[in-house]
């Protein structure tokens, strides 16, 4: 008999690796110098890589297994091109609680934070969640990942290994917003790093509005000249770029790979539910065949009866462990997923809302700069009405700067944010069948060998029913009679 431990669904054992860093070398997310990343070794964390990489695989914690290509964070190309910001979760704490708490150790050269080291911070699910909120009301251009779920994810497996999947999740949820050039750099994500207490960013989002920021109402003019509410109307263009329909591709491929994931999802929860009960059936035969042992009187056939017993209670224990893969790791991806594509479509739209929302700001611009010159040209309009009309002047000069910004880096950065898309996704399922692949392999490996042994035990069983046999026919046999012998 084996333990939980023996077959753990969430083992990893890809390579350290890079492969979404290069695709954000040239997005320049800020208009000023970067400073040069500093170089930056922390003593324990050194040697504590150091004699990890002498010990097993499955025996690190998940915050440092092996994870992705585009998960893994720490190496030099990454030190060159962007300052270092890595996370480490550390273990779900205070499980009794509603919404479960993570530890967290952060390291840092970015100049904005004050430290450059930060151990045993303190965060819940619903602090994690108001992040992502924030990024994505404050970043619609950007393809913010999706997080994965605070609690327990499967009902057919063990807290303690659903713990380590959550866990496992979070860590690669952050490595991808650590590696992301414009993401990185949040001031609210800096808040949530050093915020001695609960975080709360500053302006949150509303979750029922759907996270996004975008809005294509306009600051209505209300002093000299103004030219009431403009229509919001979203306008498309009527000969679309190559860019653009391979955006519509991606957003038709996404939302068939979303209605497919969804029923797959369902089919394997309900393989998982399938193969639980198969695994019941199988130890309560076993339990019978054991009990049926004990009582039997023929001592050859009570312990038959007993060995096939815990053939069938081990391969029950097997089936479990199988029900166990297959309700764990797979539904929670395909879960994440669901709502990564959900999330992709309305990046995808929010960048037609982006430049509609710039046309819509260049032309508030124009009418404002407009009403300056009728005003500059008027003789009788007073003081106060000549500063209202330039204080609206000069925020919509702001607003329109702004919004300019944004849809000329937008196409830029969703056309990375969608390769590293892809090509997590590429890697995230790989992954996921890999490990299951491999785990389910173990475990047949087991059943097969327990059927082994019962056949050889078979065998044996009848070698030595046949000599016992023999043995008592050769001394039941009668004494020869003297005439016989005569």
């Amino acid at each position: 008999m084996y333990s939980d431990d023996e077959i753990d669904p969430h083992r990893e054992h890809a390579q350290h690796s890079t492969g979404n860093e290069s695709l954000y070398d040239s997005i320049d997310p800020f208009a000023e110098a970067r400073p040069e990343a500093e170089t930056w070794n922390d003593p324990e964390h050194t040697a504590a890589n150091d004699n990890e990489s002498d010990d097993d695989s499955d025996n690190r914690p998940l915050s440092q297994t092996s994870l992705s290509p585009t998960q893994a964070t720490s190496s030099a190309t990454i030190q060159q091109q962007l300052p270092l910001l890595r996370f480490t979760v550390g273990q779900m704490v205070d499980r009794s609680k509603r919404t479960p708490g993570f530890t967290l150790d952060v390291l840092t050269t970015l100049p904005s934070y004050k430290g450059r080291k930060y151990t045993g911070v303190e965060r819940n699910q619903i602090e994690f969640e108001r992040l992502e909120s924030h990024l994505r009301a404050t970043y619609p251009e950007c393809l913010v990942p999706t997080l994965g779920p605070g609690s327990t994810v499967s009902k057919y497996v063990p807290d303690y290994q659903n713990d380590r999947l959550v866990v496992l999740l979070l860590q690669q949820w952050l490595n991808r917003i650590s590696v992301h050039p414009i993401l990185r750099q949040d001031y609210e994500l800096r808040q949530f790093v050093e915020a001695p207490f609960a975080f709360n960013p500053a302006l949150t989002p509303s979750l029922s509005s759907g996270g996004s920021a975008l809005s294509l109402a306009p600051q209505q003019g209300t002093g000299f000249f103004s030219w009431g509410k403009p229509k919001q109307r979203i306008t498309r263009s009527a000969n679309p770029s190559p860019f653009e329909q391979q955006l519509q591709a991606t957003s038709e491929n996404m939302e068939l790979f979303q209605k497919n994931l969804s029923e797959t999802r369902r089919w394997h929860g309900r393989l998982a539910r399938t193969r639980g009960r198969l695994a019941v059936d199988l130890k309560d035969v076993g339990t019978k065949l054991v009990s049926l042992g004990v009582i039997e009187r023929s001592a050859m056939l009570g312990k038959s009866f007993k060995r096939l017993g815990k053939c069938f209670l081990h391969v029950g224990a097997c089936a479990h462990s199988q029900s166990n893969l297959e309700g764990s790791r797979p539904i929670a991806v395909e879960d994440i997923y669901m709502m990564a594509c959900e999330n992709v479509q309305k990046t995808l739209s929010n960048r037609q809302v982006i430049f509609t929302e710039h046309q819509v700001s260049e032309r508030q611009l124009e009418r404002k700069r407009q009403s300056v010159a009728v005003l500059r040209a008027s003789a009788n309009i007073s003081p106060d009405q000549v500063q209202e009309t330039l204080a609206e002047f000069n925020v919509a000069k702001a607003d329109a700067d702004s919004k300019r910004q944004r849809a000329e880096r937008v196409d830029k950065v969703l056309a990375a944010d969608l390769q590293a898309f892809e090509a997590n996704r590429e890697n995230d399922f790989k992954a996921m069948f890999t490990a299951l692949g491999r785990d389910q392999l173990h475990v047949e490996r087991q059943v097969l060998n327990e059927l082994k042994a019962v056949l050889e035990f078979v065998r044996q069983s009848g070698t030595s029913s046949n000599s016992s046999s023999t043995t008592i026919s050769s001394t039941q046999q009668p004494p020869a009679t003297a005439s016989a012998l005569h």
